[in-house]
């Protein structure tokens, strides 16, 4: 019994780590086609989405752009205006919560906000397409976590 649930479960992080390859090599070279100039926020939405299931990724990946656009939106129209200090960052990340809060959104969303305004608040300033690298890249590498796991599913059920 012990056995079986040993290969069981190095057959599942096996199929994990194949995963998030394939994932992350595709996304980045695909936001690398797009024009982005920091490929490297694909393979981060690749990773942060994939799990176990097909619903599971669909669902995390919902809640990620949900909190990436929410994070966008507020450090932009908001951050022009203020100085790049800890004060500020956790002001933009408490009304970017709030307004999550407001809408009823999970918890995981708030998350997704304030990871998104970090890295908004403390990029646009330097490179001024950082939120739109960040919007693209998010969504296409969870695009491509959800075509992964489509067919990694589809290949699965003909074994089967």
């Amino acid at each position: 019994m012990e056995l079986q649930r040993n290969k069981f479960f190095n057959e599942n992080l096996s199929i994990l780590a194949w995963k998030l390859s394939i994932g992350s090599i595709l996304s980045w070279e695909l936001s690398e086609l797009l024009g982005s100039d920091h490929p490297y926020l694909s393979p981060l939405s690749v990773i942060l989405t994939i799990q176990s299931t097909m619903d599971k990724t669909v669902s995390l990946s919902i809640k990620r752009m949900i909190g990436t656009i929410i994070g966008i939106l507020v450090t932009v129209l908001i951050a022009g205006h203020l100085n790049i200090n800890g004060w500020n960052l956790g002001i933009l990340i408490l009304l970017g919560c709030y307004i999550s809060i407001y809408l009823k959104l999970e918890k995981k969303v708030l998350h997704q906000v304030s990871i998104t305004i970090l890295f908004v608040f403390a990029f646009e300033h330097q490179t001024k397409h950082y939120a739109t690298d960040r919007l693209r890249d998010t969504l296409v590498g969870v695009l491509v976590a959800g075509i992964i796991q489509l067919v990694w599913s589809r290949i699965i059920l003909r074994k089967t």
